[in-house]
Formats: C-alpha cells, structure tokens, sequence
C-alpha cells in the first residue's frame, strides 16, 4: 500500500453476501468494508472484510444472544462531520430481510478515525414510507446535516438536521433529490460490491488505517558494530549479538534471534591481528500447517521443568469435528505432548518417531467428586497458579441417554503434583496429576446455575488480584480468585462480553490474556464453532489497579482481529480460540485452530504463528514469512576485528 502524501480517498461499502467459505456471507457482507486509492485504484482494507458491524437490536439478556436480535445493516454512506465522520445506513436483520425499522429510520454511527465507532442509534426521519438507501452531508455553511433517501414507492425525499443524533432538530420532510449524495455506481477492485459512497479523508487517516487494516512489511535490518578484540582473547557466539532489529513500513519495530556460521567463528585466528567476516542466519522457524491435526482449542506453554525448559501442547480431540465423542481408539480422551522445542510437539516430529503424545486422562477417569468423566475434555489450558503447573479444562458426563453429554460439563482443575523436596514431577505422567476438580461459586454451588455448563476458562492476574474469565450462557464471565484454592471464586461471576454483532453473533468464548506495555490483551472466539468461527479482541488498563469486572473498563474491537482468509496461499477458515504463547528464543506466539480437510480429516486444526506488533499497539496474528523479514535481511553478517 502506498504512503499518502496528500488526501485519499475512502470508499465505504457493503457486499453481495457470498458463501462461509469466502468469510462472506450475509453476517460479514452485511456491515461496513473500506477502501482505500491512492491514486491507481481501489485497494480493499482488511482483506475486503467489515469494519463496522451493527449492534444487536437490543441488549442481550441473562441467558445470551439470541439469533433473531443480530442485525446487519446495508447501503452505507459516510460524510465528514464536526469532530470526525459519520455513517448512515439501513438496518436489516440477520440475514438481510426487513427488521421493520426501515419504514421511518436509518442507523447512524460516529467515528473520530474510522478505527473505533459509536453507533448512536436508529434516527426517526418523521415518515413511515420506507428510509432506503439513506445518505447524508454535512452543510459547515449551514451547520446543519442533510439527509436524503428513497421512499418504498422510490420517490427521492430529503429533509436537515442540526444535530443528527437528536431527532427533534429534524426540519421538515420534502420531496427531491440532493444530487450531493449522490452513490458510488461501481468499485473496481472491490470484489463482491454492493453500495456506497467516497470521500476525501486527510494523510494521517489513511495512514493509520493502512497501520491497523493494511499489510505490514518489514523494510530494514539494523547494522551490526564490529567486534573488537584484543590479540589473544577468546571469540565464541556469546560475544555476538544475539538479535538483529528490524523495521517496518508501518514504524514499528522488532527483532528476530540470530544463529551465528560456528566454523567462521571458530576460523578467527585471534593470535594475530586482523578482520574477520562472520555471518549469520536469521532464526525464523517455519511450523508445519497444520502443527496438528485434529487437535482443536491449543495450548502451547514453555515451562521451567525444576531448571530445565520444556514445552508442552494440549488441546481438545476433535475428530471430524466431534469433541464430544470423538470415534477414536480408546475414546474420548485429553491428549498431551512434551518436548525440548516446539518443533518436537508437532504431528511431524510424532510421524518421524521423535516424540509420543500421551493422554492424561480418558473417558472412565474419576474426577475428585466422585463424578466419572466419559467425554469432551474441552479446552485445556496451561497456567502456573500460584506456583504450580494447572490445567483448566471442561469434562463431561453421561446425560439421561447414557452417552458424553455436554451440558453436563464443568470447568474443572487438575495440577502437576511436586516431590518432598518441592520438585516439579514429570507432567508426562499421567498420575503425576491431581483429580480433576470443579471450580465453583464460593459457596460451593455450580459457575452456570441457569444451564449448569462453564467452559474455556483461563487464568490471569492484575494489580495483585487473580482472575477467571470463562463462558457460560454464550458469554465471557470474570470473577476473582485465590490462587491458594484455585477451586473457589471469592467474588460473584460479572458477564463482561456479550456478543453483540453480526461476526460474533451468538457467542463469546475462549478467552486468552496477555499484558504488554500496560495493557491486557483479551482475545476471545466468536460465532458458531466451524468455518464461520473468529477471533475477537478487549483491551484494559494494566497494573493500575482497574475495574476488571466493570464491562464499561474493556474495550472491545467493533470488527474480528482474524478472521478466515488466505495465508501462505491457502485458505484457513474458523479461525479462533487461540493462546498466547512464546517461543524458544522469547518471541511471541499464537496457537489457534482452523478447520481444514488436512489428511482427508475433516475437524479442527492446530496451527502456530509469530505475533508481530505494530506501531499503534495491536498485535498481528496473519503476518507473512516475507513480510516480517524480508529476504535480503535473512543472512545478516558482522566485522569481528583483532587488534
């Protein structure tokens, strides 16, 4: 994408809803796209996917979101307006058809930058023959907002406005058509166009969207100094960097672990003065994709094993997307797998012989209450909880049919047991685990006690205080914790995130946080679990002591942080429920799951990434190989000089 030098123009549209498959059906379709030309044509931001996306028509209730309240919306058109922009548009439910609210109103939304959005409602225009395609302008001479649109019959009428957002500055309704609002006929480049309309926006909006909705490249490798050393000193790897900095087009910054050649540094002959040129290679691990079949909700955790590093991968068996009660030998089970790297835990290194998976538990194992668990075994997650390695992780039980039921399930605790002298056991073993046990309410009573199910519960601490966050009734719930007994919560459950849009429409799950500079990053999995599954994104103040259980301290991306789409020249769909991770060198990573039809198998698969983060903050989950380093940074060299 180009650098703007002077304005750009934006287009905002929707699209003719497409297919699942093409993350373009009537959810994602049915909101608001921008693109962007610098001069040689449209170029779709955020792969041609939504941006703004309505809210359900009413706040969810205690027992979630129900489909028929999703809406979309169709025929945007943006302006410029005091303090920023706005967008009108119709308002349609899911799917498309008629919400009713068509016939005397249009939704109306507010944005300083096109990144964040407040949608303030429908707007009552005074008649009630039909609002369709609705447009607005605002006068600066005037100060007043134009509004024009076509009635059911498709008579153009208009009417004006001193403030948009407050119905009784309306002026009078009247016939004509406002040729200033006049719509976009065609986007060429813009695939799937449906309507809309274009505007001038400054450089520093162009840019900025380029930052959070483009593609970010890197551009630069930092220089090494020379080595200096004095006749008769030793030279090994430890005296040279060992990370290149590099730069990216959007000004972010970052750095990659460099493997220095071992026989150029061992042909430095530092008797005797002179230059040596040694060069390196960039460490830039490629993972196998998929990483692992079948293998759904991952966690991948790098644990201080008593002193030694391991990793360690968990995750639900999803064969042909059956977690309940996968047709696997032995059945239902909760598989792990533990390495000296990461590579090791991945389906390659099982096929090459280099490493086993083992199951720590299995349909038939008694949890600590007596309780046989006989499915499921739902998202298993790694965490150290008050110095011990724990899983949380959802089992079922038999329903009234006699078979896994997962209605039945419970979030639920198992922890690595220690030695007498308070060593870490191996986590390979299975009865080196405690029994599973149910995390409940402090008074002992269930998480769920409308549906009885909890699941996808994770662990995070803040400002001294230790927190779940788990879904129950198609939302995320937060409550506190001690880490002394990680089996009770010591406050009530709080619903901080309901789904309340189109891509996360019924559900809000699997949630995942990491804290960096000062801001906790909640990642959470909207949308039905398959090819329509996404990765949601809230944000909250760090180390400062906030509200946690306040919904109004997150904030939550109005659009998905990944989505279905291509990478590496194929598409992955259902992309969700990922983890935060690291790698062997102190990158960050995120372990996600996808459905592909891999191997003939048709369930959800485990995939790993490198998380990239750009100069506005926000990590990038879909970031290339050549994008974060270019080729002509991959073989860094360094001047070692004997004096």
């Amino acid at each position: 994408m180009g650098e703007p030098n002077g304005s750009v123009r934006l287009l905002a549209y929707d699209r003719v809803p497409t297919t699942d498959q093409e993350a373009n059906n009537a959810d994602i379709a049915l909101s608001v796209h921008l693109a962007l030309d610098f001069g040689d044509g449209w170029v779709p931001l955020n792969e041609n996917y939504g941006v703004f996306f309505a809210k359900t028509s009413e706040a969810p209730g205690p027992r979630g979101t129900p489909s028929d309240i999703v809406r979309g919306l169709v025929d945007p058109h943006i302006h410029v307006e005091p303090g920023g922009f706005g967008i009108v548009a119709t308002r349609v439910a899911r799917g498309g058809g008629s919400d009713g609210t068509q016939a005397s109103s249009l939704l109306y939304a507010r944005s300083v930058d096109l990144l964040a959005y407040e949608e303030i409602g429908l707007i009552d225009l005074g008649v009630d023959d039909g609002v369709n395609a609705p447009a607005a302008i605002y006068d600066a001479d005037q100060e007043r907002y134009v509004v024009a649109w076509t009635s059911d019959a498709g008579e153009p009428m208009h009417t004006t406005f001193a403030d948009l957002a407050d119905p009784a500055t309306r002026g009078p309704v009247a016939a004509g058509a406002v040729p200033a609002l006049a719509r976009a006929a065609s986007a060429p480049g813009v695939e799937d166009f449906r309507s809309g309309n274009s505007i001038d926006v400054p450089p520093e909006i162009a840019r900025a969207l380029g930052v959070r909705l483009g593609r970010i490249r890197n551009t630069s490798a930092g220089a090494f100094e020379p080595v200096e050393l004095a006749v008769g000193e030793a030279l090994d790897a430890g005296r040279l960097p060992a990370r290149i900095s590099l730069g990216y087009d959007d000004g972010s910054t970052g750095s990659l672990a460099v493997a220095w050649d071992a026989d150029a540094i061992a042909a430095v002959d530092t008797s005797t003065p002179g230059r040596y040129v040694i060069r390196g290679s960039v460490r830039q691990a490629e993972y196998p994709a998929p990483f692992a079949d079948e293998r759904a909700d991952p966690s991948i955790f790098a644990f201080d094993g008593n002193g030694t590093q391991i990793f360690l991968l968990i995750a639900t068996e999803d064969l042909h997307m059956n977690p309940v009660d996968p047709d696997v030998p032995g059945g239902p089970h909760m598989p792990i797998r533990v390495g000296r790297t990461i590579a090791e835990l991945s389906d390659e290194a099982i096929a090459a012989g280099g490493n086993a998976e083992i199951d720590l538990l299995r349909t038939g194992d008694v949890d600590a209450h007596g309780g046989v668990m006989t499915g499921c075994f739902w998202a298993p997650e790694f965490h150290i909880i008050d110095g011990t390695l724990s899983i949380l992780f959802m089992p079922c039980y038999d329903g009234a049919d006699g078979k896994p039921d997962m209605w039945t399930g419970r979030a639920s605790i198992v922890q690595l047991k220690k030695d007498a002298d308070g060593r870490d056991l191996d986590p390979s073993v299975p009865a080196n685990w405690t029994a599973a046990r149910h995390v409940l309410r402090a008074d002992g009573s269930d998480l769920n006690d409308i549906e009885g199910i909890s699941l996808d519960m994770t662990y995070f601490q803040d400002s001294g205080r230790h927190h779940y966050v788990w879904q129950m009734l198609g939302s995320l719930f937060l409550a506190e914790m001690d880490p002394a007994d990680p089996t009770r919560l010591t406050t009530d459950p709080v619903r901080i995130i309901a789904p309340e849009y189109a891509w996360d429409n019924v559900i809000a799950e699997g949630a995942n946080v990491l804290v960096r500079d000062g801001v906790i990053h909640m990642i959470y999995s909207g949308s039905s679990v398959g090819d329509t599954y996404t990765t949601g994104l809230a944000t909250a103040p760090a180390g400062v002591g906030a509200d946690l259980a306040d919904p109004a301290t997150w904030t939550r991306l109005n659009h998905p942080l990944q989505k279905s789409g291509p990478f590496a020249g194929e598409w992955q769909l259902g992309t969700g429920h990922g983890m935060w991770s690291t790698d062997e060198d102190g990158n960050d990573l995120y372990v996600f799951h996808a459905r592909t039809d891999h191997n003939g198998l048709t369930g959800r698969d485990t995939f790993v990434r490198r998380v990239h983060w750009a100069s506005d903050g926000f990590p990038v989950l879909d970031m290339e190989r050549e994008e974060e380093l270019a080729p002509e940074f991959r073989n860094p060299e360094i001047e070692v000089v004997v004096r």
